[in-house]
């Protein structure tokens, strides 16, 4: 019964698993960037919206901006567990680190599937460029613990 799920919503870990997750979460502050150059261009958290006025949004995870044909890459080991189109905003990957979860969105090809493993730094897919948008290249990534969001940018190194 490897990561089913009990009725306090707790995510079971296998040995391997929990290893992961402790390795993981002794790597915060120090996990490498999901992209090989870039900067932060939206933070983690409710803010006021950039355009409209009295208007707030809540940004689940942060935005990076890079370079035009950059590749989202792997920050940590972990399992492919969601390979996915979300209307609107392209392709998403989720890789699972234990009871942690990495989002990659954004992405117009991916080069992972379902059940792979990855490396740190492994390229898992093209980050979209957006050519009416003066070719802005933005990868949103997410870090949960089990269903609730951290913010990101305290997880990647300094």
């Amino acid at each position: 019964q490897t990561g089913t799920t009990t009725s306090t919503s707790k995510v079971q870990l296998t040995k391997e698993e929990a290893l992961i997750a402790g390795n993981f979460e002794k790597n915060k502050g120090r996990l490498p960037w999901p992209v090989e150059k870039g900067y932060i261009s939206g933070k983690y958290g409710v803010q006021p919206h950039p355009v409209l006025e009295h208007v707030t949004i809540n940004n689940k995870g942060i935005h990076i901006k890079t370079n035009a044909n950059s590749d989202a890459r792997a920050v940590f080991e972990g399992e492919v567990t969601q390979c996915f189109s979300i209307p609107g905003s392209n392709n998403a990957v989720i890789i699972r680190h234990g009871n942690y979860r990495t989002v990659y969105a954004n992405l117009t090809s991916i080069y992972v599937k379902v059940g792979d493993k990855v490396t740190p730094k492994q390229k898992i897919g093209r980050i979209y460029t957006d050519p009416e948008d003066d070719n802005n290249t933005e990868l949103q990534f997410q870090v949960w613990k089990d269903k609730s969001t951290e913010n990101p940018s305290l997880w990647l190194a300094r």
